[in-house]
């Protein structure tokens, strides 16, 4: 009876809820909100299309792209599983308010309802834009590789869900059983090996093969749909297992979760960057570091480079590897790009962007604490503009690695060649451009003073800038990428003199980093006169 109440309670707080967020809702805003979130996706996707339809790739890369494309999507399926449960021995992937963990979880009300319920709640909330996405990759796949349409977006919104699927399967399972963080990454990494051995010996032994295959070339498709079935019941088994979740973990998780969310609505990538590592629980590494007993120098860049050196000695071991994958990302997708589609390009600048702001660490603690080098007696730009030197190396590795990692793709020589007169500016192009982001203003100072659609403009200009600084490191890559077609040995020289030019972008951002204190002290000085 007790139970049959407090059901009934919660049903009545849920209407409860929806009944006073629609009374609150403003009509006028919400429909200018759909309006622009569907005015981006048209255009956005109506881009990526067009985009990939004026430069498909060749039948060469189309028949790589069929026979490797399976394997790596299975290892996809992998590294999602691994999330999942890294996710998991978090206490995630299920985020509930903190009211909740304090006044329902902690009384007589169904514990197992209550979470099942938000469970599916969080699932079917993915869901939409999961099927959007993932039809979205179906129609680009179809202009690439000159498949049917419809096939590959249905057959695309039907992966994307999948993944859904397995992610949370994965990560209720683990949370629910409690799974500790090292138990998780140890199956994890076993699932990834498995898939990993696809990849290099061309098998289809793990069942996101099977999956890739029925995607790519309509094979294996028994084995493709017992995997399906495979994948509800385990879905089906974390929704049992969810009401086991450490209310402790439920409780930080809704903290961070809520910071989480309105850093991202303001846009603060370096914010939301520092919480997902509290939410993996990634802890510096601790001890004595051994570059403490070393000196590299009295002067300021000898203490600065040290500075940096101790910050990498003390990274975790998963940002490493983390490091390590994308710059392996990065790699593939810009041999992706070589092979006539520029919209891989997105992917390596994210990649380059996200890298480059953890080596970049020492820089932002400077920004959230100048003050902390006050009484030293030097400039703050000078420490700034040094701080760039270790991080700038650390990208040089990056791409270096990613250059490495396209060697199981045909052409390697080529690639070997652009990727090293590349190496430096896209290093230096993707560190000023993640240091203009962490040092940069939110807000203008005369924000106020201007129109609307000229502060809009502006906000959209200053969001998108520190990742066009980034692109432009690839602008040796993209002048000579069709050249290997026309006549390779032009693509040394043609790729020397681009290099050259893109150096502008990331100097430009230097000299900035260097002067912008003196021109905020100007533009104060003009405004008081």
């Amino acid at each position: 009876m007790t139970q049959t109440i407090g059901v009934e309670a919660l049903r009545d707080l849920s209407k409860a809820r929806r009944r006073h967020f629609v009374e609150k809702i403003d009509l006028v805003n919400a429909l200018y909100k759909l309006y622009m979130v569907g005015a981006a996706l048209l255009v956005g996707g109506s881009l990526l299309v067009g985009l990939v339809q004026s430069a498909p790739l060749g039948s060469s890369v189309q028949r790589q792209v069929v026979s490797y494309g399976p394997s790596y999507l299975g290892l996809a399926f992998g590294l999602t599983i691994l999330a999942g449960l890294r996710s998991g021995s978090r206490g995630g992937p299920l985020a509930i308010q903190g009211a909740d963990v304090r006044m329902i979880l902690l009384s007589g009300i169904s514990r197992s309802h209550f979470l099942r319920s938000k469970a599916l709640s969080q699932v079917r909330s993915i869901i939409p834009p999961t099927l959007l996405v993932g039809g979205l990759v179906g129609g680009i796949a179809h202009k690439a590789l000159g498949a049917g349409t419809l096939r590959l977006v249905v057959e695309g919104a039907g992966l994307g869900l999948i993944g859904v699927l397995v992610f949370f399967a994965a990560g209720y399972i683990a949370s629910g059983l409690r799974i500790n963080k090292w138990m998780a990454s140890t199956f994890g990494g076993a699932v990834v090996a498995w898939s990993v051995v696809d990849v290099y010996s061309q098998t289809s032994i793990f069942p996101g093969t099977w999956l890739g295959r029925f995607f790519f070339s309509q094979q294996d498709v028994l084995p493709a749909a017992a995997t399906m079935a495979v994948v509800l019941i385990l879905f089906g088994l974390g929704l049992f297992f969810v009401s086991g979740v450490s209310l402790e973990m439920q409780e930080r998780r809704a903290r961070l979760v809520g910071t989480l969310r309105f850093a991202a609505t303001m846009r603060d990538i370096r914010t939301v960057i520092l919480l997902r590592r509290q939410l993996s629980g990634e802890k510096p590494r601790g001890g004595r570091s051994p570059l403490a007993s070393f000196s590299l120098g009295h002067g300021l860049t000898a203490r600065v480079t040290k500075r940096s050196l101790e910050s990498l000695y003390r990274w975790p071991v998963e940002r490493f590897i983390r490091f390590l994958v994308l710059a392996a990302l990065a790699g593939f997708s810009a041999r992706l790009m070589w092979s006539g589609s520029f919209f891989p390009l997105a992917i390596a600048i994210v990649a380059l962007y996200v890298a480059a702001t953890d080596l970049l660490e020492p820089l932002s603690q400077l920004a959230d604490h100048p003050d902390g080098i006050a009484g030293i007696g030097v400039p703050l730009s000078m420490v700034e503009s040094r701080l760039l030197l270790v991080p700038f190396f650390g990208m040089i590795v990056f791409v270096l690695i990613g250059t490495l990692a396209t060697a199981v793709f045909g052409g390697f020589s080529v690639s070997l060649h652009v990727g090293l007169i590349s190496a430096i500016p896209i290093a230096a192009a993707s560190t000023t451009g993640a240091a203009v982001a962490v040092l940069r203003k939110q807000k203008s100072a005369n924000a106020q003073a201007l129109m609307p659609e000229v502060v809009a403009m502006t906000s959209v200009i200053i969001e998108i800038l520190p990742f066009v600084i980034v692109a432009s490191g690839f602008v040796a890559m993209v002048d000579a990428y069709n050249l290997h077609v026309m006549n390779t040995a032009l693509i040394d020289t043609t790729s020397i003199s681009a290099a050259s030019f893109s150096l502008l972008f990331p100097l430009a951002a230097w000299t900035w980093i260097r002067r912008r204190n003196e021109l905020s002290l100007s533009n104060g000085l003009s405004k008081e006169s």
